[in-house]
């Protein structure tokens, strides 16, 4: 596989693609579940509801004769808590990623994040796990951004001064496809994941890749590092 033109920019989503942090959600969400008597959820479960936002994640965990507005932004107000106090823990960079983000950054190409997680926390993520990395631009959740939103991508285009046709997103699950298709721009779908490569076949990505190395080759192979 080879890609088909260089970009100046890539955009990121960080779960599932960067970092898996399938562990903390799971803990999180459990601890909550277990807290208000509600039943706790495999990983396999909490793998599927992640992907739209955290406040869409709690929802899907709670009994469905149970969701109401108030539970929903208590248990979020919740999260939120634990999460600053957890992060660092239950979670850890995909294999082979940190190597691509340190050779992309040598060349000289943009490299931004965009998240559903909450800008805070994005941000405090990026600079824990990736701290050598110096992202050009970082948006998390918030009032104003919420994949598949394409607001978050056109910011990122207007501040790094690239043009939407020079941009790429690479994400795993169907939210980030359609964030990237909303907002015209390429995007490359990774299977190792919250999703599985047959859930994402139909939202027609520009690539498919199923493995950090390929990720490498399929990145790196238009610039002289390699």
């Amino acid at each position: 596989m080879s890609i088909k033109k260089k970009y100046d920019g890539i955009i990121f989503d960080l779960d599932g693609t960067l970092l898996n942090t399938l562990g903390i959600y799971t803990h999180i969400m459990n601890e909550l579940m277990k807290k208000n008597n509600f039943p706790t959820h495999t990983i396999k479960n909490y793998r599927e509801f992640i992907g739209n936002g955290t406040k869409n994640l709690i929802i899907q965990s709670i009994p469905t004769k149970d969701r109401n507005e108030k539970l929903t932004e208590d248990l979020l107000s919740e999260f939120r808590l634990m999460y600053e106090n957890l992060y660092t823990q239950h979670s850890e960079v995909y294999v082979g990623i940190l190597e691509i983000l340190e050779e992309l950054q040598s060349t000289g190409i943009k490299l931004a994040l965009l998240s559903n997680k909450f800008h805070d926390l994005t941000c405090k993520c990026a600079n824990h796990f990736f701290p050598n990395i110096k992202f050009d631009h970082i948006i998390g959740q918030s009032d104003i951004h919420k994949k598949p939103d394409p607001k978050g991508i056109l910011d990122i285009s207007h501040s790094l001064k690239i043009s939407l046709d020079r941009l790429v997103l690479i994400g795993d699950t169907e939210v980030d496809l359609v964030t990237a298709k909303n907002a015209g721009i390429d995007s490359i779908a990774i299977t190792w994941g919250f999703r599985n490569e047959e859930k994402l076949i139909p939202l027609s990505p520009n690539y498919i890749v199923r493995n950090s190395n390929d990720l490498k080759q399929l990145l790196l192979d238009q610039y002289v590092v390699l």
